[in-house]
């Protein structure tokens, strides 16, 4: 054989060798469920302390959405990355080309994305499920909720995408997930409940986090559990942060 060929035939073989080719190979299964990216929402509001709320609510979604076996969601932290390779971090609204950009940076095949207001006695969230490759709106969602009572509006959003999900991923041909691994954590319990001004408390300590003060994220983590010792998912995030 000639050198050249040999060079050739080295670089193929190299070509081949993909994660899912050399997991099969092995005997591996290969994760092909569908990914989702959940983006931060818009506020729509003119109350300027609920407006960190959209990071609240994009961690809280996520945890709920990361335990369905059919998608793989993508973690807030890669979120916070292509909002920054993408100079958005400041962005306080994400616009529809912006988005179908951080979809693709992201490898997600579905975007949720959405706003939140507070309006005469009311706490309002529309969630869009949309397929980036399309830009088609796959499903559209709404909640309402008390304008103390941000539980009731996170967790019927976070119900009505679980099924919208199961479906669009069963549309797909992916539902059944047979090569796929299991769910990738599992669910925090959700606590009793959650006052409003709890969740924005929560929100502040995941933006100080984004900005790297641990002691700050860290004083707003310790009251948060204070006000609410069953919210598990910020339990964790302040285990983590003294670790």
């Amino acid at each position: 054989m000639s050198r050249p060929h040999a060079i050739r035939t080295l670089l193929l073989c190299a070509l081949l060798a993909t994660p899912a080719r050399v997991a099969l190979a092995e005997g591996a299964p290969v994760d092909r469920r569908p990914t989702v990216a959940v983006l931060y929402f818009d506020y729509a509001g003119k109350d300027g302390q609920l407006e960190v709320l959209r990071k609240g609510l994009a961690q809280m979604l996520i945890s709920d959405l990361t335990s369905l076996p059919p998608v793989r969601i993508v973690e807030r932290d890669r979120l916070e990355e292509v909002l920054a390779e993408l100079k958005l971090q400041q962005t306080a609204r994400i616009d529809p080309e912006s988005a179908v950009k951080m979809g693709k940076l992201l490898g997600a095949r579905y975007l949720v994305l959405g706003s939140y207001f507070d309006l005469m006695g009311s706490l309002r969230a529309d969630a869009r499920l949309v397929e980036v490759e399309t830009g088609r709106v796959v499903a559209s969602y709404g909640a309402n909720g008390k304008p103390d009572d941000f539980l009731a509006v996170e967790q019927k959003l976070s119900q009505e995408l679980s099924g919208g999900l199961r479906a669009a991923a069963a549309t797909a041909g992916e539902g059944a997930r047979p090569e796929g691994p299991p769910p990738d954590k599992a669910r925090p319990k959700a606590p009793a409940r959650l006052r409003t001004r709890t969740a924005v408390r929560y929100a502040r300590a995941l933006d100080a986090l984004d900005r790297k003060d641990k002691q700050a994220a860290r004083a707003e983590l310790q009251e948060v559990v204070k006000e609410q010792p069953d919210f598990a998912l910020a339990a964790l995030d302040l285990a983590a942060l003294i670790r």
